[in-house]
């Protein structure tokens, strides 16, 4: 082990052990995010190969028993008389950044704080050399915390890590690299939690569209036409081949649902030419997607992959949820927008800010206020209903009588409460019908004119009748259910009375 050193007394530069920690499990919100950082590596891989490699594909494979989870690709494989410098320098990257999406050399440390052991094997084509670089990862945490451990990340890599090479007896064609997170920490790991990698896959890495969703072939040949980082991959999650999630059948939050009949697309332009190219489906705007189908909200990509999260175009709507009425994809066109390194947004540069300006003024604000005239509509659409609805109620109390003092009462302050909106007549009738209210007498009363309930059963059905309407949060539903206890009543007396109040 290191020993510690005076760092006090020195003038030497030096990169304390914190900075592993920082440029780890610190670049991330949350565990999955490292899968999106080792997808990205095994699909630069993957485009290194030469010619066209149709069986290329990335293999997510999870093993909740031994608490697992490996990453494999067929992709270049790392040289061996370069697999150590690569696998155990930071920031060092030979990657070109105009060509492939990870190039700061630091997407391989984002597992290092979610498992006791992070592994890397490796293997180039025409080569009979595997090469292991394995990460004590719990002994990295203990030595990060303990404070009388004063290192620098040089050394710490070395007191944690092992790099070792072997003879390959498969075939010398064979090139692959893998990366192993072992032994798991945490009960809730979501890196052990299949249905969610495959959601998050799904949202999040370069995958083709489900050969269900029928717009896909078509948004396929446009992006591919227009966008020249646009390529998916073959990825799986334990055997189950992995597609975005989009399908012709969008689920709303109010249980509703509607089909996706045509896609829209657009470009949003700076000075330099186009900036992102996009498609849009072409809904009614009826509400907001529901959150089950991973569908709702505009995304933004590039290379494919997704940059921040659903919610990252949503604070240039002129309300964040209008973003979750949409579904569709902006991918960046632009080589001169670089992502950041926790990839949620783009380094500064003058095309970022053309770029989110564009947005805004072709998307964003025109949008918005479609959405929000829409929602008006359906607003003045409703009160009308609600009102006509209201005067229903009202009449057939007056006629039949009322079924509790909370009901009547509750009926008489809408009546009251009718706005300005309203025409003179309409509120003429609405005062008319206040007046014939507070006379009206109860509907027991009035159907045990004859007397076939004794006072005390009146008393109790009134009771029963009282509770209803008043646990009931829902009115339309308290109406619902009395309306089925007018109808027993009816029934037991012989009178006939309307089912619905």
């Amino acid at each position: 082990m290191s020993r510690p050193e005076n760092h006090k007394d020195s003038n030497k530069l030096i990169f304390g052990k914190y900075a592993l920690d920082s440029l780890s499990a610190g670049m991330y919100s949350h565990s999955l995010m490292s899968l999106r950082e080792y997808i990205q590596n095994s699909a630069d891989a993957i485009d290194d190969l030469p010619g066209k490699f149709v069986n290329a594909s990335i293999n997510i494979t999870v093993d909740g028993r031994k608490r697992s989870l490996i990453i494999n690709d067929n992709g270049t494989g790392i040289p061996s008389d370069k697999a150590k410098s690569t696998l155990l320098n930071i920031g060092c990257s030979e990657k070109d950044p105009d060509r492939n999406r990870g190039f700061r050399g630091i997407g391989r440390l984002g597992g290092l704080g979610y498992c006791d052991e992070l592994r890397f094997v490796t293997k180039s084509r025409g080569e009979d050399i595997v090469s292991h670089c394995v990460w004590d990862c719990r002994k990295l945490r203990q030595l990060i915390a303990d404070r009388s451990y004063l290192t620098d990340t040089a050394s710490l890599i070395k007191d944690t890590t092992t790099f070792k090479q072997q003879k390959y007896y498969g075939s010398a064609d064979e090139h692959f690299f893998a990366v192993e997170m072992n032994d798991m920490h945490g009960d809730r790991n979501e890196l052990l939690n299949v249905p969610a990698i495959r959601s998050y896959v799904a949202q999040v890495a370069p995958v083709p569209f489900h050969p269900d969703f029928s717009h896909g072939a078509i948004i396929d040949r446009e992006l591919l036409d227009r966008v020249k980082s646009y390529k998916s991959y073959r990825i799986f999650v334990n055997d189950e081949r992995i597609y975005k999630p989009y399908r012709n059948i969008v689920g709303l939050s109010k249980e509703n649902s509607e089909s996706v009949t045509k896609v829209n697309y657009l470009e949003l332009r700076g000075e330099s030419g186009i900036l992102g190219f996009g498609w849009i489906g072409d809904l009614s705007l009826q509400g907001t997607v529901s959150t089950l189908s991973d569908m709702e909200g505009l995304r933004l990509r590039y290379g494919n992959i997704l940059i921040g999260n659903k919610e990252t175009l949503s604070g240039y709507f002129k309300e964040k949820r209008f973003n979750n009425y949409l579904i569709g994809e902006i991918h960046i066109c632009s080589n001169v927008m670089i992502p950041n390194s926790r990839r949620d947004d783009f380094e500064d540069c003058k095309e970022k800010d053309e770029f989110y300006s564009a947005f805004l003024r072709e998307i964003g604000i025109p949008l918005s206020r479609k959405i929000r005239y829409l929602s008006g509509e359906r607003s003045k659409a409703n009160v009308s209903s609600n009102q006509e609805r209201l005067f229903e109620n009202a009449y057939t109390i007056v006629k039949y009588g009322y079924v509790s003092k909370l009901q009547r009462e509750h009926i008489i302050k809408n009546l009251s409460a009718l706005n300005g909106n309203c025409s003179s007549a309409v509120k003429q009738q609405a005062a008319k019908l206040i007046c014939q209210l507070m006379n009206s007498e109860h509907v027991l009363s009035v159907l045990n004119n004859q007397d076939f309930l004794k006072d005390d059963a009146l008393a109790l059905l009134n009771r029963i009748l009282e509770i209803v309407y008043s646990e009931t949060s829902n009115k339309s539903e308290a109406d619902r259910i009395i309306g089925g206890l007018y109808e027993i009543i009816s029934q037991q007396i012989g009178d006939t009375m309307p089912s619905e109040v």
